[in-house]
């Protein structure tokens, strides 16, 4: 079984290189995909700060880029996953590496194994951390197990990281806080209670959105003249 995890990941970080360059705590379960019949309101968005790139934010993309997306997400939730797959590529090529949209991944975690998951994804260069996090959507089902510590030690391993160095990781307090106040600071300013949920320029999404559907939202958004 773990030569199987390991021979697994190892294919899956040789796919996205080119992608760059306790106990479990009460958490909300994902939503469905949202209805698109319910366009989103575009002439009250949210104003805060949060709702903007923030000093320590990891951003993919432009940080000049006129439309801000900010994605809410937990490393354990299906929904997430899917949209990485089957959303996110697509949007990166025609919106994020063209300067029209940057990209900002923020903890939402909804359970222990996603803290250990993210506390691993945050470890790495910041340069890797979207990689890294691609990796991690991919397994889902790999490392979402009885000992989710392990699992990501073998995925940790395979990407270049020893098990001590790993483990150090895993017992930072103070990323593991970083990490739980990106939660309750989007449950206070954005409400959020799901993943993922979206906040594009202020505009709040919530569930899985499809690309027709963000790429009108971008358009609705973006500069005039754009």
């Amino acid at each position: 079984m773990q030569k199987l995890l390991i021979a697994g990941v190892v294919v899956i970080v040789a796919g996205v290189a080119g992608f760059l360059g306790w106990q479990h705590f009460a958490g909300p379960t994902a939503p469905a995909a949202a209805d698109a019949s319910n366009a989103p309101d575009t002439s009250h968005p949210i104003d805060s700060p949060l709702a903007k790139q923030q000093p320590d934010d990891l951003v993919l993309g432009s940080a000049d880029a006129p439309i801000t997306m900010i994605e809410y997400s937990s490393l354990s939730c299906p929904h997430c996953a899917r949209f990485q797959k089957d959303v996110l590529p697509r949007i990166k090529t025609d919106f994020i590496d063209t300067g029209k949209v940057k990209l900002i991944s923020r903890d939402f975690p909804l359970n222990k194994p996603a803290i250990q998951a993210a506390l691993f994804a945050h470890c790495v260069p910041s340069m890797r951390f979207y990689a890294i996090e691609d990796v991690l959507f991919q397994t889902q089902d790999q490392w979402l197990v009885e000992n989710a510590t392990d699992a990501l030690a073998q995925i940790a391993a395979t990407a270049g990281m020893d098990r001590a160095t790993f483990d150090a990781c895993q017992a930072n307090k103070d990323a593991e806080t970083k990490i739980v106040k990106s939660r309750k600071d989007a449950e206070d300013t954005f409400k959020v209670n799901a993943t993922p949920t979206f906040i594009i320029n202020g505009v709040k999404l919530e569930g899985e959105q499809s690309y027709d559907d963000l790429k009108a939202l971008f358009a609705k958004l973006a500069p005039s003249g754009s």
